[in-house]
């Protein structure tokens, strides 16, 4: 097989970390084709190479009870009555209690659920989203600098 570049937004170093952390340019890497096509089974309409690097990054390495399992990736909201895409894939990060229960986190949107199993926790994580988009865009309310800056965050989160 022979290796054929991607390109990604990030020059490479020894690490992905330090690539990271490094200057914005773009640069090469040799993948092999069945690891290309891996990436793009992962990539969605809107993603580009360094997104969905940027999800396998932030996967979390599976844990025993009560620490993190993972991560679950929420690609969809209900705004209102209609169904809509995230821009990007929005990580929760799986816990598994002592109880069994199943618990689903994300800090920057206030997201905190609970619940026997995983479909009912995903979709309380897409209500408690959908209720702070409502909240935080309503402008029957007199939200403060920052609260509409939050507003915002969701807005910018949502392809409408």
């Amino acid at each position: 097989m022979t290796a054929k570049p991607i390109i990604f937004p990030f020059p490479l170093s020894d690490t992905i970390m330090q690539a990271i952390d490094g200057d914005k340019k773009r640069t090469q890497m040799p993948v092999y084709p069945k690891t290309k096509q891996r990436i793009l089974s992962r990539k969605r309409e809107h993603q580009t190479y360094d997104d969905v690097l940027n999800i396998l990054l932030d996967t979390v390495e599976i844990g025993d009870k009560g620490e993190e399992y993972g991560v679950i990736f929420l690609q969809s909201v209900f705004i209102g009555e209609e169904i809509k895409k995230l821009k990007k894939p929005l990580p929760l990060t799986l816990n598994i209690a002592e109880n069994g229960y199943i618990q689903l986190t994300n800090t920057e949107y206030s997201i905190l659920v609970s619940s026997p199993n995983v479909k009912e926790a995903i979709e309380e994580a897409q209500l408690q989203f959908s209720d702070g988009f409502e909240l935080f865009n309503n402008p029957a309310l007199n939200l403060s600098p920052a609260a509409k800056a939050r507003g915002e965050r969701f807005k910018d989160a949502v392809w409408m």
